[in-house]
């Protein structure tokens, strides 16, 4: 299952790299259109916004697989063995709850926005929501999967080292 989880969350990683390159392209071509030729181009705000967020998403599991996430170092080299491998249990248990959260609160938003139809932008530029709330959704499951996964592996196996690498 670990090694399911780190294959999706490396793809993964690599999309948002893609995406966050084709943001930027976006953005520089907007700026250019817009300096020399007055004509900015329709849509580039709400795909900008909306892509940050997918692209934050999709970096999530393999931020939560690699131990990326927020940790306090100085406080878990001071624990016995035991310690240790009770607070990562804690906190890796703390990110299930807190993605599951995110992945129930993010639910109902989902499934009107695919059964509506539902989109952002203007008159002039529209683009479909689901997507994003998809991409929402999904990257927060795999999220809670990966702790899961580290909550188990602390509490049954022990402690990892906190730079380990994503297995792939």
């Amino acid at each position: 299952m670990e090694r399911i989880v780190d294959g999706i969350s490396q793809l993964l990683k690599y999309a948002a790299a893609v995406l966050l390159i084709l943001v930027s392209l976006l953005i520089a071509a907007d700026v250019v259109l817009r300096f020399f030729f007055n004509s900015p181009i329709d849509g580039v705000a709400e795909i900008v916004a909306n892509g940050i967020v997918v692209i934050a998403f999709m970096q999530l599991a393999y931020a939560v697989r690699i131990n990326g996430m927020l940790r306090s170092e100085f406080v878990l080299d001071r624990l016995g063995p035991l310690g240790r491998r009770m607070l990562e249990s804690l906190n890796a248990l703390l990110g299930v709850l807190l993605f599951a959260l995110i992945a129930w609160a993010s639910w109902s938003p989902m499934a009107r926005s695919i059964a509506t139809g539902e989109f952002a932008g203007y008159a002039g530029f529209q683009m479909p929501v689901w997507p994003i709330r998809l991409a929402i959704e999904a990257c927060s499951i795999l999220a809670v999967v990966a702790y899961l996964l580290i909550a188990l592996r602390s509490l049954l196996v022990g402690v990892d080292h906190p730079e380990r690498p994503v297995v792939g």
